[in-house]
């Protein structure tokens, strides 16, 4: 019910991780995206948070490909899940139980540094556009835009087969910032909806650019 990227961008200042989901289905940012400094995660088919928030926790200790294994290993409904995502370290991992409903898979590119991953998905196609869109992007762009952009590709290209009424956007940054926490729990076009409130909370947090008035994130 629900595709997804999950993405890692290294640059000077240091690592950024980003998360972008959708699907016909209220408040998906509650349940599939988490994101932390160490790395990045997205759980979804028959849903397991503790996949996404125990993996993460784990990461300053373990790469996300044991993380994840180890935490499927005792989940007894480990074929109903789907879930990927990379850390710090360059480490990439994904999973897509026999159990869930098609179409479903999910495809990882190392050169890019991405993870997509869908169920009850008109194709694969989906999984493509949302990989071709955000690696050709422009990397000077700011990169919850460039996520925002992918999730808009993958629905033109099929997406949910049911329709679409969540989407989310989650990145954790060097410097974060209010537009890297998105989401739309339940409207008729949601990704293009996720757009219009980034677009105006990037342009309210221009306002605050000055160093004495930056609002603090950890």
């Amino acid at each position: 019910m629900t595709f997804s990227i999950c993405v890692r961008e290294e640059r000077a200042e240091g690592f950024s991780f980003g998360v972008a989901v959708a699907t016909d289905a209220p408040a998906v940012g509650a349940l599939a995206p988490c994101v932390s400094h160490d790395g990045v995660i997205s759980t979804q088919s028959f849903v397991n948070v503790r996949l996404g928030r125990r993996g993460v926790a784990l990461l300053p200790d373990l790469g996300v490909d044991d993380a994840l294994s180890g935490l499927l290993e005792q989940d007894d409904h480990s074929h109903l899940r789907q879930v990927h995502g990379l850390d710090a370290r360059g480490n990439v991992f994904a999973h897509s139980g026999d159990g869930c409903d098609g179409w479903f898979g999910h495809q990882v590119h190392e050169e890019s540094d991405l993870t997509v991953a869908g169920n009850m998905l008109v194709g694969e196609e989906t999984l493509d556009a949302l990989a071709e869109t955000f690696a050709e992007g422009d990397d000077d762009e700011d990169l919850v835009s460039r996520l925002i952009d992918a999730l808009a590709a993958g629905k033109n290209a099929g997406g949910d087969k049911r329709g679409h009424t969540s989407a989310a956007v989650m990145v954790k940054a060097p410097r974060t910032t209010a537009f890297h926490d998105l989401r739309v729990d339940a409207h008729e076009e949601p990704i293009a909806e996720l757009r219009r409130v980034y677009e105006t909370t990037r342009d309210a947090s221009d306002g605050f650019s000055e160093s004495s008035k930056e609002r603090i994130f950890d």
